[in-house]
């Protein structure tokens, strides 16, 4: 319920007024203040700080930021005089002040003050103080003391803001100056929706429930919460570039318990967090997890932002994921009352695409190599894009095998490791390649196609396709990936059909992108170039250049604009583009 509030040349309730007359004013001490104060007499409740705009709206917290006292006292009190001032909680910035010109609490009532000016003030704001204050902190918090004169009657830091969520002093004990000291007496507003999209309980008692650290309730009522042991919770899964949703809400990570504990008091950190502390889970009630369980954590809890199942996640942090590299390894940590639980660091991750550990190597030792790592594969959340598709990984589940890489120069050959096979000279060579595709951009439907011309087959495993500048990466398999002698091997910018105009299925895939004019491929083994070509000329869209069968040698394929070489004729997949991809190329004319 709303206080007693006397604004302007508005009237007072008659017994109110009656209570206040007697008032003997202000003491040399309190500086000017009307009423006589004393610490606690006012009590501070509740802050909003962040604004969040309707749909549609803007999100400028402009007469939106309000906090909140509780008149403590036995008696209604005129604030009249008393000085507001607000600033960081360290004393680093200069605070700013507003004096209360006129406004009155009843006893056991509440106040809200805003940023609004009296003939702007929303419904839930009972005196405004303008801009006198300045801007509300929605990151390393703020400090708000309640003064006459040098007299302090009552201060709170207000810490951890969210969008469109108050800070709310909890509810479990009368409203109190002392109780208000303590964070861990403070949440977040989670069920009164005072505004769209934005929750607190401005001029009425808080809906917070306390939180004890170390205690949580459950069916049979307040226990002490257990934590995780250390290796007790193992980092399975990170998503450090969702590509449904913005990373502000869609990076997330999982983590797979080994044992049953709870996750009240369990922090999520990095190393390299700007924050200095981690973000610790609080929740009055018990949040339990049972051996075998995945949890997610997440930049935000809300399933209609973070593209995630909905009651997935079980912790919130603050902190940014990294896309990670040698120089700059992305990592993340989770720990409890100091103790590191699990930690992870990646030096590579794909946008769009989870990273996830071996689902055979779920435990804290082997999830310290980035190796045993890879891109999740598994599609989920909504679709989005042109043409249409979804993040890939596996929040909340178990993540599907990986295609790990044996120990160098090795494949895996069915189960049996065996040492790669490299092409004899000669033996691989380039006979048609599609530069200039048709249909759709360049990046999904380029390819390259080569020949076993030996007897035997070789491995792909290693081998490099790119330009002779020296870009390109090798093809890394787990799996042995053979072109048996005599055979086609193709590879392709995109191995999936409906991106890349439904090519047989590729046997590699490379990122460097061919030149319409005046380019070159290069297929190398190490600093070996075991075949190129080359064109100067135009290369006509949607067709390929294809090498004569009748000359299949290293020797002859040198200058793909010249003869032996000639366009494709024969249409393919989904019709856009001609050639004969993994097939025996057409008699040139």
């Amino acid at each position: 319920m709303r206080g007693l509030v006397t604004l302007g040349a508005s009237l007072v309730l008659p017994m109110a007024l009656a209570l206040v007359l007697p008032s003997c004013g202000p003491s040399d001490d309190e500086g000017g203040c009307k009423d006589n104060l004393r610490p606690g007499d006012l009590v501070i409740t509740e802050v909003f700080a962040d604004y969040a705009a309707p749909t549609g709206g803007t999100g400028a917290d402009e007469g939106k930021e309000w906090f909140e006292v509780y008149n403590a006292s036995d008696r209604p009190i005129e604030l009249e005089g008393v000085k507001i001032s607000h600033g960081r909680p360290d004393g680093s910035t200069r605070p700013k002040e507003h004096v209360v010109a006129f406004a009155t609490i009843a006893p056991g009532q509440y106040l809200t003050l805003g940023n609004s000016t009296k003939d702007l003030l929303p419904a839930y704001v009972d005196y405004g103080f303008s801009a006198d204050l300045g801007d509300f902190f929605n990151t390393d918090g703020g400090r708000l003391e309640l003064r006459c004169g040098t007299s302090l009657i009552d201060a709170a830091d207000y810490q951890n803001v969210r969008s469109g969520r108050s800070r709310e002093l909890t509810a479990g004990q009368p409203p109190d100056y002392t109780l208000n000291d303590e964070q861990a007496n403070w949440c977040e507003a989670k069920d009164t929706e005072f505004e769209t999209n934005n929750f607190g309980t401005p001029g009425q008692e808080s809906d917070c429930r306390p939180i004890v650290i170390g205690q949580c309730t459950d069916g049979n009522g307040s226990r002490a919460a257990v934590p995780p042991s250390v290796g007790q919770l193992v980092i399975t899964e990170v998503m450090p570039g969702p590509g449904a949703v913005g990373a502000t809400v869609g990076e997330w990570f999982e983590a797979k318990a080994t044992a049953e504990f709870d996750l009240n008091g369990v922090g999520l950190d990095r190393a390299g967090d700007t924050t200095v502390n981690p973000d610790i889970i609080t929740s009055p009630d018990c949040i339990h997890v049972t051996a075998g369980s995945y949890v997610v954590f997440a930049k935000s809890a809300d399933s209609t932002m973070n593209n995630l199942p909905a009651g997935s996640v079980k912790g919130t942090f603050r902190f940014t994921l990294v896309a990670g590299s040698v120089a700059s390894p992305g990592d993340v940590k989770i720990v409890h009352d100091g103790t590191v639980i699990d930690a992870i660091t990646w030096t590579k991750s794909t946008a769009a695409k989870a990273l996830q550990l071996d689902p055979d190597l779920v435990d804290p030792v082997s999830n310290d190599s980035p190796s045993n790592f890879c891109d999740a594969t598994t599609p989920y959340g909504a679709m989005y894009g042109s043409p249409a598709r979804q993040d890939l990984g596996t929040p909340g589940g178990e993540n599907t095998q990986c295609n790990l890489l044996p120990p160098a120069g090795m494949c895996d050959a069915g189960g049996t490791l065996r040492p790669i096979v490299k092409p004899a000279a000669g033996q691989l060579v380039i006979t048609e390649f599609l530069a200039n595709p048709a249909g759709t951009t360049d990046t999904v439907r380029e390819w390259v196609e080569i020949k076993n011309t030996g007897a035997t087959p070789f491995d792909l495993n290693g081998l490099t396709i790119g330009r002779a500048s020296g870009t390109g990466t090798p093809f890394n398999s787990g799996a042995c990936v053979s072109v048996a002698g005599g055979a086609f091997g193709l590879w392709a910018r995109s191995a999936d059909p409906a991106m890349n105009g439904m090519l047989p299925a590729p046997d590699a895939t490379y990122a460097i992108a061919l030149v319409d004019s005046n380019g070159d491929i290069e297929i190398r083994d190490g600093a070996t170039v075991l075949d190129a070509t080359a064109w100067t000329t135009g290369i006509a869209s949607g067709l390929t250049r294809q090498l004569d069968p009748d000359s299949t040698t290293a020797g002859m394929n040198d200058n793909a604009s010249a003869a032996p070489w000639c366009p494709g004729t024969t249409a393919y997949g989904d019709n856009t583009n001609k050639g004969t991809p993994k097939a025996a190329n057409v008699q040139c004319p």
